[in-house]
């Protein structure tokens, strides 16, 4: 991984990033960590790659002990600043597709848009990190990009090139980004903003839980709103999981 653009990517996160805390249209995220907090009163949680801690205030306000973990330290900068008058939270400087974290498993894991490495060998890393994280009976709510929602954007923007009266052949060739391999492509490789990204599709993201003793608990759409003036939605995976073992009292 690429410390220096995580850092940059941290720097200007506004500018850079979809934000899932301000463009999730319905909530769900949130909704997840209420349902969490729910599950197990008095428990820990864990913002596994919390970037520049969107969502860690909201675990501190809904969780006796929270740990933060992420690979910039710029990041981790701002998310401290961010939860300065929380004094349940602890933040680790981590690489989760190398380390595992240095605190306890936890009863609620939140993993947001973090298991994106275009690298197989890391991501599985990251996600065994990810999933070890959880104790037996907790919960993870994994966000991860949609491979269907990008096949929706380019199916829209070849539809956009034929009803201006492109051909079709033109309107496939200039919709696909001509810089994507074939083995990219079909391991879900797609390019965000010219950087190689993991998609994953909906059956893929819930078997991949079920391979770390995860019963899969639901799959919704985090929607974000249109943007450049279309007329549809993009949308990122949203998985819940409950990890085999004794569930909460």
């Amino acid at each position: 991984m690429n410390r220096k653009y995580w850092d940059d990517i941290s720097k200007n996160y506004q500018d850079e990033v979809l934000s899932v805390f301000d463009n999730d249209i319905h909530g769900l995220v949130e909704e997840k960590i209420a349902v969490g907090a729910i599950a197990y009163p008095n428990g820990a949680a864990a913002d596994l790659g919390c970037g520049v801690g969107r969502f860690t205030p909201l675990l501190c306000d809904s969780f006796e002990k929270v740990d933060a973990c992420d690979y910039t330290s710029v990041g981790l900068k701002k998310a401290r600043s961010r939860c300065r008058s929380r004094s349940n939270v602890a933040f680790h400087e981590v690489d989760l597709s190398n380390d595992r974290p240095p605190f306890d498993e936890v009863d609620f894991a939140l993993c947001v848009n973090v298991l994106i490495m275009p690298a197989h060998s890391a991501r599985m890393n990251a996600w065994r990190a990810v999933a070890g994280q959880v104790r037996e009976g907790g919960m993870l709510a994994v966000v991860v990009p949609s491979y269907e929602s990008a096949q929706m954007e380019y199916y829209h923007a070849v539809e956009g090139r034929l009803d201006e009266g492109e051909s079709c052949s033109s309107a496939l060739r200039n919709s696909i980004d001509e810089q994507a391999s074939a083995a990219d492509m079909r391991m879900g490789i797609l390019r965000l903003d010219k950087v190689r990204t993991k998609h994953y599709l909906k059956d893929e993201v819930e078997q991949i839980l079920c391979n770390y003793d995860f019963e899969v608990i639901d799959t919704c759409k985090v929607e974000y709103p249109p943007e450049g003036g279309a007329n549809y939605r993009t949308w990122d995976w949203l998985t819940v999981g409950r990890k085999a073992g004794n569930e909460p009292a």
